[in-house]
């Protein structure tokens, strides 16, 4: 009898000490690093990868969101102790150079006790940023009364969905005041196009930037063509993943006489190395042009880049005036080639 009692207090024990951690393991074929970085605004742990590219840790955490990041993606996950979670990252994309590689944001499957959550964050993000660019330009185009009322029945159905699927009140009470952050922000989107909007028809702002051919060049040098100006960072990822389309869109107008494509970087000035690099690197054509003071350049703050974000898109008229303030980015192809087409027609038509 005492060995039963002795037996029964030992499992009690192992069963409160797993409730003490979160135990995390899996692999990640063909990774992007060597180790995987958890955190948030509060913690902050590093797993290295093994020789074969698996892991395996406890984490000792608070229950809460988290961001996994693989040295060039992340995602969010929702861990709390006494979660028995593996991870496994498979490849499926390929590389400029044809090598399969692990893609963070198309390519997770989550196993264990605690799966169930995770795979629908990271199913429902993924939805998310898939079809993010079009919902964003839904809910642009919408009136203030419209845009509520869309994101109102988009956080409840959210929240249903949630409600669904598990019963862990801490959970459902985080994605509550997420998803009202998530209304706050469109909101604070939508009226930052508001005022964005009203540049269309106005001067463009006036930049004198250093070339990276030498010298410097301002929009007054410029006049004369209609301008799709870029702005972007070596360190913005949404700018990065513009390159492949950006460079199909200098292609597929290049050597026209009434448009030249004009990218300005707002890197640190320290940081020049990183922004001749990145353009040599990634085949970029066009002017390129490196703002005085980042964020705070003057460029910036007038068009007011510094509360959209970057990438940001503008055209420019020969004469300097601005065209669209708020122009598609390169990979919404069909909207932006039949905006380029139609400036050539008034061209044209002068």
């Amino acid at each position: 009898m005492k060995k039963i009692i002795v037996l029964i207090i030992i499992i009690l024990s192992s069963c409160n000490q797993n409730n003490n951690f979160v135990s995390f393991k899996g692999k990640v074929i063909n990774p992007n690093s060597d180790s995987l970085l958890i955190y948030n605004n509060d913690y902050k742990k590093t797993i290295k990868l093994d020789e074969d590219n698996s892991f395996s840790d406890t984490l000792n955490i608070k229950a809460g969101k988290y961001i996994i990041y693989d040295g060039k993606y992340a995602v969010w996950s929702y861990l709390k102790n006494g979660y028995n979670i593996e991870m496994n990252v498979k490849p499926n994309i390929l590389d400029s150079a044809g090598n399969k590689i692990s893609n963070f944001r198309e390519s997770i499957n989550f196993k264990g006790k605690g799966s169930d959550i995770n795979n629908f964050l990271f199913e429902y993000n993924l939805r998310q940023s898939e079809s993010g660019m079009n919902l964003y330009d839904q809910m642009m185009s919408l009136d203030s009364i419209g845009i509520n009322t869309a994101l109102d029945s988009i956080n409840k159905i959210y929240i249903k969905e949630v409600s669904e699927l598990t019963n862990d009140n801490h959970f459902l009470e985080l994605e509550t005041i997420n998803r009202d952050n998530f209304k706050k922000s469109y909101i604070s989107f939508w009226n930052t196009k508001q005022e964005i909007s009203k540049h269309n028809g106005k001067k463009s702002p006036y930049f004198n930037y250093e070339n990276l051919l030498g010298g410097t060049t301002s929009i007054d040098d410029l006049k004369g063509k209609f301008l799709y100006i870029d702005i972007w960072a070596t360190w913005c990822g949404p700018c990065k993943d513009e390159f492949p389309s950006f460079r199909k869109l200098e292609k597929k107008y290049h050597g026209i006489d009434y448009l030249d494509f004009v990218s300005i970087s707002i890197d640190d000035i320290k940081d020049r190395e990183k922004w001749i690099e990145m353009i040599d690197k990634e085949k970029l054509s066009g002017t390129h042009l490196l703002a005085d003071k980042d964020w705070k350049s003057q460029y910036v703050i007038d068009n007011m880049i510094d509360q959209s974000g970057i990438p940001r898109y503008i055209i420019v008229d020969p004469k300097g005036y601005i065209v669209n303030s708020d122009a598609p980015r390169p990979s919404q192809e069909k909207k932006l080639y039949s905006i380029i087409d139609n400036l050539n027609k008034n061209v044209v038509s002068q």
